[in-house]
Order: structure tokens, then C-alpha cells, then sequence
């Protein structure tokens, strides 16, 4: 045996459909899956004879490229005019560490008309009601005013029949965003991120 050819062990390439190294490959291109194979980058893989000519199609990466169409704002006019005039809000958490009063959720009050926004830490989401009252409280003992539209998504604890017939009692009107849409509750969403952040 000559000592110059190096010994090499001869194994049988994995003979794979372009689907199924694509996907082992980590979803890259078509393309760059066949140049890869082809140009023996990659060893001990051959594709089978029918995937070099046929369409390609991947489910995932279709899926997975998929844009959502933009959502309009809830603000395409003006803001409203007067403090209590829109009230936005949202909940929170739970935070994945405890504050020391061992309070995981918070819930915000933000105005429309200037932006002000409360905030009060919460053991429970079912404390949303309760704290709802206090922001209330608040606004009438120094501002003299009434909250006229309160503005929030779907969560269960802003459709609490208890939250919402006291909402009713005090003629004010509820004013819900649609399911999945954030985007509509921009206020909140955007005190949100600053808040966490």
C-alpha cells in the first residue's frame, strides 16, 4: 500500500429529498440547499434524482414569512379635549418576580387629554375593579371631574358584571378593542413597553 494516498473510509451518502434537508438545513434556500449538496459542502448527503428538477414549496417558511396587514390606530382624529373625557387602561402580568408586597400584576390609568397616567400594583387581576374605584375616587376628590369614556381590551377583568354595571351606573360609556388587536389600545401598549423596560 503506498504511504502517499491517505486512508479514507467509504461510507454511503444519505440519500434525502430537497424538503427533507431543507428542513435539517434550518429552512435555508432552495438554492443554496442544491449549490451546497452539488458542490460537496456538505458530505455524506445526496438528493434524490427527482428533487433536482421539481418545484419547491415549504409550508413553514411560507407561514413563517407571513406579514400582518398594518392595524389603524384608535387615534386617527383629534385627542380628546378635557381630562376625563377618554380614560384608557390596561393590565399587566403576571411579572415573573414578586415586588416586596408580593404584588405580580399592575393596572394602568392613562388619560387621553394629557397623557397622566396612575398606576397601582396588584396581588390579583380581580383587584382591577377595586382599583378602578380609587383612580375614580381620585379624579373627583382633585379634579372635580367625571370620567366620561373608559377605554380598554377584553380581559375578563374589565367584563366583570360587577365592574361593568358600575360603569353603567355612573353613565359612563365602555369602550372595548377588538380581540388580538393591542395596536388598537395604542396608548396603553405604548406606556406599556416603557413601563417594563
Amino acid at each position: 500500500m503506498a504511504h502517499d494516498e491517505p486512508e479514507t473510509a467509504h461510507v454511503a451518502d444519505e440519500e434525502l429529498t430537497l424538503d427533507q434537508f431543507h428542513c435539517r438545513m434550518e429552512h435555508i434556500s432552495a438554492g443554496v440547499t442544491r449549490c451546497l449538496v452539488e458542490n460537496r459542502f456538505v458530505t455524506g448527503i445526496c438528493l434524490e434524482p427527482t428533487s433536482s428538477g421539481e418545484p419547491f414549496f415549504c409550508e413553514s417558511c411560507v407561514y413563517a414569512k407571513a406579514t400582518r396587514k398594518p392595524i389603524s390606530k384608535a387615534h386617527k382624529g383629534e385627542r380628546a379635549m378635557k381630562f376625563g373625557d377618554e380614560i384608557y387602561s390596561d393590565l399587566w402580568g403576571p411579572a415573573p418576580v414578586e415586588t416586596k408586597g408580593e404584588r405580580r400584576y399592575y393596572i394602568t390609568f392613562t388619560d387621553d387629554m394629557s397623557w397622566l397616567t396612575h398606576l397601582y400594583l396588584l396581588h390579583l387581576k380581580s383587584e382591577a375593579f377595586e382599583a378602578y374605584k380609587q383612580y375614580e375616587a381620585w379624579c373627583v376628590t382633585h379634579l372635580g371631574i367625571a370620567i366620561k369614556i373608559f377605554h380598554s381590551d377584553h380581559g375578563d377583568e374589565y367584563l366583570d358584571k360587577g365592574f361593568t354595571l358600575y360603569l353603567k351606573s355612573r353613565g359612563m360609556k365602555q369602550k372595548l378593542t377588538m380581540h388580538d388587536t393591542p395596536a388598537h389600545n395604542s396608548v396603553t401598549e405604548h406606556h406599556n413597553h416603557t413601563i417594563v423596560e
